[in-house]
């Protein structure tokens, strides 16, 4: 009987993201999905329990199918491909990046001297005990905030009952998608990646004040699933401000000796915007906007438009456009220290760590940690950090 309701399942969930139907939606498609995709009532079936190894009656918290609101999440997005953020090697190249970097440490000789990283220096350590990811070992509350460590998990920063203030219907679609502005214009879309909207409780007693930001991405079923120049998120405003909401302390004009970071850090006023759409690589200053984007540096559009974003654009910023934390952090893990989307402690990108050598590594980290790039043959062995896409001081 269990593996009769298995196969309907799939079936019914092949239907769903098959679209058959006008209404139909995939799980959880911007807004809530079926309750019994996440939570269980009895945790039984035919005297069994639905949790693989399970005892039945003994649930997660909120009568959770995982241990805990992680482990839930991570029972369907642990892995390799669309939608997954949890991988065995470090292949998810997506926007997010990926927490597999949380479960490595890396050691090397320098001059003499042992350099160890640890990985829950990664990124953002989630708790999904059922997976292995446990609490940040070292920090109690976020940086520059007081959001606590021994809260954070996936639901802290994505609502999964897709929520959204100020909605005029039903939520139709996702809201992530570029397609889906133009394919339900009028209708209700949800919140860019499910994130919590103003007045989400994302910890105990802890409230975000900041809406979610303006951005879309291409579609996971095309080549999107993997982030590049010409595929990536289109970021348009508020990233910084949705950060915020937990790292109060980093929004640009919060407080002393912060790199700006909001919809206020306009690239205008200082050339940055100039900046960034001439330079190429270490050298090289001949690039020009129409191709100047670089994934691993990206910007906001400075629009609260989502038709104004085109996540296949190649075009640099204008003059509006602004920094934001994700241009140099991922929002998940990376392979380098605080979630960089390069390794900030390198003088040449060439010699950045993970290097396959190092102790802890594995054969392809080096290649993984910049997103299948091979630095050197794109930008040279000379190439110095990227922070220069900008600033040009190289």
């Amino acid at each position: 009987m269990k593996t009769m309701y298995l196969i309907l399942g799939l079936l019914a969930a092949a239907l769903l993201f098959l679209g058959f139907g006008t209404t139909a939606l995939a799980f959880h498609d911007g807004g809530v999905a079926h309750c019994d995709g996440c939570h269980t009532m009895h945790n039984s079936e035919d005297g069994q329990s639905i949790i693989e190894g399970g005892v039945v009656g003994t649930t997660g918290a909120h009568l959770t199918l995982g241990a805990d609101p992680g482990s839930t999440c991570l029972s369907c997005h642990e892995g390799s491909g669309t939608f997954h953020v949890f991988s065995t090697n470090g292949n998810n190249f997506t926007p997010g990046g990926d927490f597999y970097w949380l479960t490595k440490t890396f050691a090397w000789q320098d001059f003499g001297t042992t350099i160890t990283r640890n990985g829950y220096s990664f990124g953002h350590n989630v708790i999904a005990a059922d997976f292995g990811l446990v609490q940040d070992p070292v920090l109690t509350v976020a940086p520059g905030g007081t959001f606590q460590s021994a809260w954070l998990t996936c639901s802290s920063c994505h609502d999964p009952h897709g929520k959204k203030i100020n909605k005029s219907g039903p939520i139709v679609a996702s809201g992530s998608y570029r397609e889906n502005w133009d394919d339900f214009a009028g209708e209700e879309l949800g919140n860019f990646r499910l994130l919590g909207d103003q007045g989400y409780r994302a910890g105990p007693g802890f409230t975000f004040v900041n809406r979610p930001p303006i951005a879309t991405t291409p579609s996971p079923f095309g080549p999107g699933r993997n982030e590049t120049d010409s595929s990536h998120t289109d970021y348009g405003q508020s990233m910084s401000e949705w950060c915020g909401n937990c790292h109060t302390g980093f929004v640009a004009g919060a407080g002393e000796h912060r790199h700006a970071a909001s919809n206020q850090a306009t690239m205008g006023p200082t050339g940055i915007d100039s900046n960034y759409n001439i330079y190429v690589k270490t050298g090289d200053l001949t690039g020009t906007r129409a191709t100047a984007y670089l994934a691993l540096v990206p910007f906001e559009r400075g629009t609260s438009q989502p038709t104004n974003t085109d996540p296949t654009s190649t075009q640099g910023p204008d003059p509006a456009s602004n920094v934001m934390c994700l241009s140099c952090h991922r929002a998940h893990a990376s392979a380098f220290p605080d979630a960089g989307r390069w390794d900030f402690e390198a003088d040449l990108i060439a010699d950045s760590h993970p290097q396959d050598s190092d102790a802890g590594a594995t054969g392809g980290d080096r290649i993984r940690s910049y997103y299948g790039r091979d630095m050197v043959s794109i930008f040279g062995a000379g190439q110095r950090s990227l922070c220069n896409k900008c600033h040009i001081q190289d």
